[in-house]
């Protein structure tokens, strides 16, 4: 055993610990060579991008955790995209009508937000549709319903009186700071994550273990329509508008997160997913960040998505190959050290 296996296998707290923070340090490393050498630029250049990319981490955390309530345990819901649309335009016009302020807002439309995935999954109990169709027509449904709100204006908080402490530092890091205790307590320690957890290995033995797959269920789509719709708010906090769509439009915002969540995903096999999902997030923030850059040397924005894709994909390929990779450097290392035993005993004494 090599002394850095060794040290793996004695430190492994310590390892995953440097594993986590490694992979979002090393994403901002290469971003910021490549934007010295092409662009002369460093990543964080000034006070605006370290603004941008903490409200952009912010979105893109509670965004991907939404969707992480779900699509562990097989479902993919597509409507969390409407959902955010509908709770924010629904609860922040509220929130902004009865002059509660920035805090009126989150809390409204968190609350929207949570009746709305609740909506969902108790229909997904009981009407047994499989959860991407479910989650296309539910879609079509909420995205009506927020157009049709508020004379088609959406949610406009430019301008309007107590929302500026959305955009503060200090609020952001607080925010994502309980909201990733309260996961954290929630996925790892309480009775729903554990539940949660069996139902993720196998549905029908943890239903013959006595738990209660659909309350379950509903609940995990309670907090992905809390979590999204935090995500709609800091977003319009930086944009100071939410126009509404149509035609299921909503579903880019659900497939632009997918990313951050898979890499999330991936590192939380060396945490948890809470912190996963922070650190994964945060390298897909450097990596969008750092690309933002090349618009100073003549790459669009349509250059910069296809790239960030391209890349999604190249990572779900090795993320889909992993165990064969794996298995490959095994069988590589019964080679080495089977040809190193044949040498030393092939040695005359």
């Amino acid at each position: 055993m090599s002394k850095w296996q060794t040290f793996k296998k004695d430190h492994v707290l310590l390892y995953n610990a440097l594993f986590t923070v490694a992979v979002p340090a090393a994403v901002w490393l290469i971003m910021e060579l490549l934007n010295l050498a092409f662009c002369g630029v460093h990543t964080l250049n000034s006070v605006i991008d370290y603004t941008t990319l903490m409200r952009n981490l912010v979105t893109s955390f509670c965004f991907a955790l939404g969707l992480n309530c779900n699509l562990p345990v097989g479902r993919m819901d597509t409507s969390t995209g409407s959902q955010m649309y509908l709770a924010c335009i629904l609860g922040g016009n509220l929130a902004l009508s009865l002059n509660l302020g920035g805090v009126g807002v989150l809390l409204f439309s968190m609350v929207i937000g949570m009746l709305a995935g609740g909506f969902v999954g108790v229909l997904f109990v009981n009407l047994r549709i499989l959860p991407m169709v479910l989650g296309l027509g539910i879609s079509l449904v909420y995205e009506c319903i927020s157009f049709s709100m508020y004379n088609q204006q959406g949610l406009n908080l430019f301008g309007k009186q107590g929302v500026s402490i959305l955009s503060n530092w200090g609020f952001i890091i607080v925010v994502m700071v309980i909201i990733m205790a309260v996961m954290t307590f929630l996925f790892q320690y309480s009775s729903f994550g554990y539940n949660r957890r069996a139902i993720q290995g196998n549905q029908k033995l943890a239903n013959d273990a006595g738990i209660n797959i659909y309350i379950n269920a509903v609940l995990c789509y309670i907090a992905a329509g809390a979590l999204v719709s935090i995500a709609g708010v800091f977003d319009t906090a930086y944009k100071s508008n939410l126009v509404p769509v149509l035609g299921m439009s909503s579903n880019s915002t659900v497939f632009a997160n997918m990313f951050p969540m898979a890499v999330g995903v991936w590192l939380a096999k060396k945490s948890n997913p809470v912190i996963g999902i922070v650190a994964g997030s945060l390298s897909v923030q450097f990596l969008i960040l750092g690309l933002s850059k090349f618009t100073m040397i003549g790459v669009s924005d349509y250059m910069q998505t296809c790239i960030r894709y391209s890349i999604w994909l190249i990572f779900m390929i090795y993320r889909m190959n992993e165990d064969k990779i794996a298995r490959i450097k095994e069988r590589h290392a019964r080679v080495a050290l089977a040809r190193a035993t044949r040498a030393k005993r092939a040695v005359p004494a």
